[in-house]
């Protein structure tokens, strides 16, 4: 049987070997990087054949768990793979890092690298150093008209150096982190060079000596603003922000010094996650972030924090969230939070889905004003952490009695011994229900 199958072997690796470079390297594109390179030892045509197959070059899967001598081999190979006399590679994307570097000269060859690949038409960059002693990066990497993504993590503590002539007319996706810009004009002229900007992302960045972040961009689509590591007395400025387009607002993390968000009648959905607050300035700073994404219809919020801020403005008129169809909340350590979630159901007279958890409530419901969603709109209420507590009873029981059209309550319980959850899940189908659609379900 092997005899008769080897001139077959044969047979289809002379067919494999007759097609043509293009070919050859559009199958090996579908190959892992490593099995890539490995055809380079099956004959001289094959030496360099792979390097035209490779679109993506990524340092955290290449680096792993390699030994001192393997990231030398793997140097050599990506100089082969960028230098290649005889093959251009043109990557599409290139993620790199800087867990092999020892000193600044180091980076060197690295930066050589960056460059090459944004020379050759790279449409995106990931850039992670972990060392906080990093040479300026490449004036390339803010010029490039190919561009399309660039993600910075980095962890120097110097100033972020943005080249005056920065100018990125392609790229849509720009993600910024742990960077420190010493005055606002780096980071305006970086926001600025991006003509097409779609996607922004800031996770725990730092502006220091600045009065004003000014955020302003009419193709904006989605938004990305985490402060959460960012200490206090770091984030004393005002946030302005002009985005037209804008469809997508997160934002977590501490409440600053004030904000001013204009335009944002395009956003469907927003996060909103506060761990901290200004204390000077929290009350209107709290005021402003709320009228500024007022137009939402769909908002997620949560407020890990012992403070009323939220829900001193629920009176305010300006605060009508009228389009406002989805709310989740969620709320740790806050006073009467029960209390202030219905107060604050005044301000979204069509909500139509509520979702919430019962941790740390207290009781105090009865006694308040109906509103006008429970009583025409809401249809789906998803409440999860439910206990056999008299908070969570009356919390359910108010939403049974006056939710008119609601036509599914989800309850999600708490973990329990068997025999005490069977006794509560019995009591909380038993609660009489204004709506006759209503169906119970428990998990």
């Amino acid at each position: 049987m092997g005899r008769r199958q080897q001139p077959e072997t044969v047979g289809v690796l002379d067919r494999i070997n007759n097609l043509p470079d293009s070919i050859l390297s559009h199958i090996l594109s579908f190959l892992p990087n490593k099995e890539a390179v490995r055809t380079s030892v099956l004959s001289t045509r094959w030496k360099y054949l792979f390097a035209s197959s490779i679109s993506i070059l990524d340092f955290e899967h290449c680096l792993k768990n390699l030994y001192e001598e393997d990231v030398n081999n793997f140097m050599n190979f990506v100089d082969t793979l960028l230098f290649n006399p005889r093959e251009r590679v043109h990557l599409e994307s290139f993620w790199v890092n800087d867990y092999f570097v020892d000193d600044e000269d180091d980076y060197l060859p690295l930066y050589g690298w960056i460059s090459t690949a944004l020379s050759r038409g790279l449409k995106n960059i990931g850039i992670n150093f972990i060392n906080e002693k990093v040479p300026v990066l490449p004036t390339l990497l803010f010029t490039s008209h190919s561009l399309v993504t660039l993600t910075l993590f980095l962890h120097i503590k110097d100033d972020m150096k943005v080249p005056t002539n920065a100018c990125l007319p392609n790229l849509k996706n720009l993600c910024l982190t742990n960077l420190a810009f010493e005055d606002g004009y780096s980071i305006l002229k970086l926001i600025s060079s991006c003509h097409v900007l779609e996607d922004l992302t800031i996770y725990d960045c730092c502006f220091h000596s600045i009065s004003e972040l000014n955020i302003h961009n009419h193709l904006l689509r989605r938004l990305i603003l985490c402060f959460e590591h960012v200490c206090v007395r770091d984030y004393d400025y005002v946030m302005a922000i002009d985005a037209p387009s804008l469809v997508y607002f997160e934002y977590t993390g501490i409440v600053g010094k004030g904000y001013t968000l204009s335009n944002m009648k395009s956003l469907v959905k927003a996060e909103i996650s506060i761990s901290h607050f200004h204390e000077v300035h929290s009350e209107r700073s709290a005021t402003q972030l709320l009228q500024g994404i007022c137009n939402v219809q769909s908002l997620h919020l949560a407020i890990e924090a012992f403070n009323e801020t939220f829900f001193r403005t629920r009176l305010d008129p300006k605060l009508v969230f009228h389009n406002l169809v989805e709310l989740e909340f969620h709320s740790y350590y806050c006073y009467r939070k029960g209390v202030r979630l219905v107060e604050f159901l005044h301000n979204v007279p069509n909500l139509k889905t509520l979702i919430l958890d019962l941790a740390d409530g207290e009781e105090g419901l009865r006694s308040l004003p109906i509103p006008s969603c429970l009583l025409f709109h809401v249809k789906e209420i998803k409440i999860s952490g439910v206990d056999g507590s008299k908070y969570a009873f009356e919390m359910i029981s108010y939403f049974l009695n006056h939710a008119m059209v609601l036509e599914k309550l989800i309850l999600k319980m708490i973990n329990l011994l068997g025999k005490d959850e069977l006794c509560i899940l019995k009591k909380l189908l038993r609660l009489p229900r204004n709506s006759k659609k209503c169906e119970v379900v428990v998990h």
